[in-house]
């Protein structure tokens, strides 16, 4: 990233990590409005399918802005890039000749899935017109190649979700603050002493470690950080490994070889089972102790009273007990 690119890098990072639906939306249109020669949004209500377009070029833009992406909202979004062309072939078309169909997806910096690529190109070939797909990753580039200083000011001013004075260990701090509130994190334990996790909050911790991979901080932040990400990294990537399942908005291990009677592998899932807890346990030990250093960190060098003094625990039963509970801070 150039010098110049730097400018807004940690306020653009969080808009588009925090924005999703309308909020995104209002953001977009007024990027385009600012970046490219008469483009003009279109109201949601009845829109037809077109959520902007430039009529001189003939290039209507859909926009979809989901809360996170996961591999279900990418089939959302895989659907919704067809359906809304057809909406806005069906409405658009006699008022303004059709040339190119931009679909923008607020990825969150995770890039463009291939079924996507895969959809918006077979729409190109099925109705003979040019299509994109524009992501987080060509609306900063739109951002900073189009913008005059001012405009890039004007438009961080009106959107930015935290200050562009604050700096990149602050806007962390606040980010964890939110999003992995000690209150949050307890629920979180909660399920982790059981093995299982909500795949909403698996979504919060990918978004929270996406967010700081994105930021830039200087050489003692990044130690910490990277400690951070890579320790929620570890622990999220346990309840996608192999053998484990999706269940009511659960992720957990798969116990469906138990339908087998007599099953010939049972032992073999059970010792994989007692493998895959041990890790949970001891990386949700792992993410509890960084948590603290990077509080520790922060009361430090930017907020002493961060989390008002307080520090993050994990909440275990007693061992040779089986109603004691005992509050472990790491």
């Amino acid at each position: 990233m150039s010098k110049s690119n730097m400018i807004y890098s940690t306020e653009l990072e969080l808009i588009f990590h925090k924005y999703d639906g309308l909020a995104f939306q209002f953001f977009f249109n007024e990027l385009m409005a600012l970046a490219v020669k008469d483009f003009c949004p279109v109201r949601q209500r009845n829109d037809g399918g077109n959520d902007g377009f430039v009529k001189s070029t003939g290039t209507f833009y859909q926009v979809y802005a989901p809360e996170s992406v996961t591999s279900s909202t990418i089939k959302v979004a895989s659907s919704k890039m067809i359906d809304d062309f057809d909406k806005l072939a069906t409405n658009w078309h006699y008022r303004i000749k059709l040339k190119e169909y931009v679909f923008v997806i607020n990825d969150k910096f995770k890039g463009s899935e291939s079924e996507l690529i895969r959809r918006i190109t077979q729409l190109e070939d099925d109705r003979g017109l040019k299509t994109r797909i524009l992501t987080a990753f060509d609306l900063v580039s739109i951002f900073h190649s189009n913008l005059t200083n001012k405009q890039k000011e004007l438009l961080i001013s009106r959107h930015s979700i935290g200050s562009a004075s604050d700096s990149a260990l602050k806007v962390a701090a606040k980010i964890v603050s939110k999003r992995l509130s000690l209150e949050k994190w307890k629920q979180i334990d909660e399920q982790l002493s059981f093995s299982s996790m909500y795949e909403s909050d698996l979504n919060i911790l990918l978004q929270i470690s996406s967010t700081l991979f994105s930021m830039d901080f200087n050489v003692n932040e990044s130690t910490i950080i990277n400690e951070l990400i890579n320790s929620i990294k570890n622990l999220v990537n346990l309840f996608y490994a192999k053998n484990t399942k999706e269940r009511h908005g659960e992720r957990e291990w798969d116990n469906s070889w138990k339908r087998i009677n007599n099953n010939p592998k049972a032992n073999y899932y059970i010792e994989e089972r007692e493998k895959w807890e041990s890790q949970i346990n001891s990386n949700t030990i792992q993410l509890c102790k960084i948590l603290n250093v990077f509080a520790k960190f922060v009361r430090q060098n930017q907020i002493p009273d961060f989390l008002e003094y307080r520090n993050y625990t994990i909440v275990r039963r007693k061992s040779g007990t089986l109603n004691e509970y005992v509050e472990i801070q790491y």
